[in-house]
């Protein structure tokens, strides 16, 4: 899906990729970036978002794998992302500012829906009915090989939201082929982001796209 930007309004951009991929830095490194250019920034994430949502996150991405099956992780994501759009995302834009936001609706689409085998459909009416079909206007897909996604986790110094990584190396296989069907269906919204790169050349890919949007 696609969503264009209104000049008069903010924008509202996602990331996107595998464990490891490195969102979070990304997020950090453009937040500076744009914020040396006098722009107003938000940063969130999904799950969570709010106060109520970061309660939720942490039975979500924590505890035993099996803890959900995919469509209850699915009814809830949505639920969370509801009032996420409500009291964050949605009054960001509205005043003009610029929402960086770890992880949205593809993750959802590629792990709860082809990862998870519910059906695509499905995810797209829960978006469409009760998240106001709000898609981004860009999208980066952070793209790292699952296995070197995986060596990267494995590193981490909090491996507390791990239940996700736990999941092991097949299901994250094909989280990987999720998100590179997702960017050759939306090529215009979904930026193919080599994530392999040092993570200075990785953010100077992401500026260049950036720029087009904000001069």
């Amino acid at each position: 899906m696609e969503n264009k930007p209104n000049s008069r309004k903010g924008l509202f951009i996602t990331f996107e990729g595998g464990e490891g991929a490195g969102k979070t830095t990304q997020i950090n490194l453009l937040k500076s970036f744009l914020k040396k250019k006098n722009f107003n920034v938000v940063t969130t994430r999904e799950p969570g978002g709010t106060p109520e949502g970061e309660r939720v996150r942490k039975f979500l991405v924590s505890g035993k794998i099996n803890s959900w099956d995919a469509y209850s992780e699915a009814l809830i994501f949505n639920a969370i992302r509801r009032e996420h759009i409500n009291k964050v995302i949605k009054p960001a834009i509205n005043n003009g500012l610029i929402v960086l936001c770890d992880r949205y609706v593809d993750s959802t689409i590629v792990y709860q829906g082809i990862a998870g085998n519910v059906e695509q459909k499905f995810l797209l009416e829960l978006h469409s009915k009760y998240c106001y079909n709000l898609y981004p206007h860009l999208t980066f897909f952070l793209n790292l090989s699952p296995l070197k996604g995986m060596e990267r986790v494995k590193k981490r110094v909090d491996q507390t939201e791990n239940r996700f990584e736990n999941l092991g190396l097949n299901y994250h296989t094909k989280v990987y082929e999720g998100f590179l069907k997702l960017h050759k269906e939306s090529p215009k919204r979904i930026i193919n982001i080599d994530a392999d790169l040092n993570e200075n050349l990785v953010a100077k890919s992401i500026y260049s796209h950036i720029s087009k949007l904000i001069i």
